[in-house]
């Protein structure tokens, strides 16, 4: 049987604006978070390389590096990624692992010398100045999480309410629509909605996919002088494509009326004479389908230097320009329930599937990421050095601003909402890496590297470390490197949220993730 029923409100200014902005704070974070490109032999230092020169790294790091070059350099970087990601909800363990191979990364310097006197070697004064372009992969968004559990304590519908009496989004209007939400007009709280979905042991199951890359192309210029002080400047143009995919299942049953007629004895599910009757004390079948595309075209600009004070020991410094992105943001939201007597039913006596074009949004923005501080010492000894940088990043200046092509209410609400959202969500962070080269024998170099990531959050410890070693060898104008770098980073992941308003018997559900991440790059050089 198929029954429809009228929504009796329209809660939507804006279908573009309607996206919560707790995605937007996600999103924006996501693309504020790239790692400086680098070659395998950098990467395998731990990327600590702001007081390091002479690698092609330097173009999208510090390009005060390029001054170091004493010829012109071309390398290739390559690199395989698996990402595995355990979890654990309520009890059940599961996993999921993706691979990718790619090119990480591609550049070129060139070597120009300061016009001198034939017969004339100069030691002091400016020595070259070199230029550099390169294409470098910031991010890599490829992952995959998914875990199932029966959940004791709450259902899909208490998201599905708070999106109505909250949010006011077209998916809480999905879920009045397909009877899973009540409506109280009489609640003296100010929260009409109620789930209709028993809470207690229903199965549920999340699976949730990231695909994409981030990157920068970088144009950038170095110079040397008298072999003490080195200065640099780029310009890049970054870039990103992102897509996700949540889907989400649940198995439950409905209230019957001695459930329901206590709390809302008006409902219109008391009602014999309503449709709405027809759906207590049944087994339902969700499905929640959240698909994002999201692409952003950006500039930024570094300045950096080098100074060293003593032959063996280098001082650098580097200053990131936030990056000023122009993305754009197609995202759908679909919600199917089906409905049967019993579970022992193979016919559903009832479907709801929602629109497609009421839950299609479409968003133009801005972002501004956070501005970067770095700060680096290198000691290079007679067999081999070591490096390491402090870097601080300050999540809380980032800031979004919506399409002028949204109505002005609707652009200064989300707009505010975002801001005031960055303010309390974010805050700045310290970030370290240290690594270390050994040379094991003529033309063989050994490496090893760590870095650690504060946390972006002022409220939650989020942090990351990696874990890197590596080889190289030359061999005249030619080198190979090859490193291993290992990423972990343990967080919880909510399938939906929960307001407090529920109470601490109806907590937000939340899955244990610990994502592992282990990379191997290879670069291919050559100097000329």
């Amino acid at each position: 049987m198929h029954i429809k029923r009228i929504i009796p409100i329209t809660l939507l200014l804006s279908a573009s604006a309607i996206v919560a902005e707790a995605q937007y704070l996600q999103d924006v974070l996501r693309y504020s978070q790239p790692e400086q490109g680098a070659t395998a032999r950098f990467r395998g230092l731990g990327n600590a390389q702001t007081a390091l020169g002479g690698d092609l790294s330097s173009i999208s790091g510090n390009p005060a590096g390029l001054g170091f070059f004493g010829q012109s350099d071309i390398s290739i970087s390559f690199d395989y990624l698996n990402d595995v990601n355990k979890a654990g909800y309520f009890g059940t363990s599961s996993q999921n692992a993706v691979d990718r191979l790619g090119i990480s990364q591609v550049g070129a310097v060139f070597h120009i010398p300061t016009r001198r006197p034939r017969g004339n070697s100069l030691t002091s004064g400016w020595l070259n100045f070199n230029l550099g372009i390169g294409y470098a992969k910031t991010n890599n968004f490829n992952t995959k999480i998914g875990y199932s559990g029966e959940n004791p304590s709450s259902t899909f519908a208490h998201f599905l309410a708070d999106e109505i009496d909250y949010n006011g989004s077209m998916l809480g209007e999905f879920g009045y629509a397909s009877y899973l939400v009540d409506f109280n007009g009489m609640n003296p709280n100010d929260t009409y909605h109620y789930p209709i979905a028993l809470e207690g042991n229903n199965f549920q199951e999340n699976i949730y996919t990231q695909t994409g890359t981030q990157s920068e192309t970088n144009f950038s210029f170095g110079a040397n002088y008298s072999n003490r002080f080195y200065i640099g400047a780029s310009v890049g143009f970054a870039a990103f494509n992102y897509t996700s995919r949540q889907l989400f299942k649940e198995l439950g049953y409905t209230k019957t009326v001695s459930d329901i007629h206590p709390d809302n004895p008006n409902s219109e599910f008391l009602d014999p004479a309503s449709d709405a009757n027809m759906i207590l004390d049944a087994e339902y079948d969700l499905a929640y389908d959240f698909d994002q595309i999201a692409r952003g075209r950006g500039i930024n600009a570094k300045i950096g230097f080098i100074y060293k004070p003593l032959p063996y020991l280098n001082i650098g410094f580097t200053a990131a320009s936030p990056t000023w992105y122009n993305v754009t943001d197609d995202t759908q939201e679909l919600l199917d329930v089906l409905y049967y007597d019993n579970a022992q039913a193979t016919e559903p006596f009832h479907e709801y599937y929602s629109s497609e074009d009421d839950g299609l949004y479409y968003l133009e923005y801005r972002l501004r990421t956070p501005y970067r501080l770095t700060g680096g010492l290198s000691a290079v000894l007679s067999q081999g050095l070591i490096s390491a940088d402090i870097e601080y990043v300050d999540y809380s200046s980032m800031h979004f601003s919506a399409s002028d092509a949204l109505p002005l209410s609707e652009k200064t609400r989300v707009d505010n909402d975002m801001a005031d959202g960055i303010a309390n969500t974010y805050t700045g962070a310290v970030n370290f890496r240290i690594g270390g080269e050994y040379l094991l024998a003529d033309n063989l170099l050994a490496r090893a590297g760590y870095g650690h990531n504060g946390s972006p959050y002022k409220d939650q410890k989020l942090t990351s470390q990696t874990v890197s070693g590596g080889l190289g060898y030359r061999h005249n104008n030619m080198y190979i490197d090859a490193t291993y770098q290992h990423f972990s980073q343990s967080y919880e992941n909510n399938p939906y949220t929960v307001s407090d308003w529920w109470g601490a018997d109806v907590p937000t559900p939340a899955a244990s993730v610990k994502n592992s991440r282990s990379s191997v790059f290879l670069t291919l050089g050559f100097k000329f």
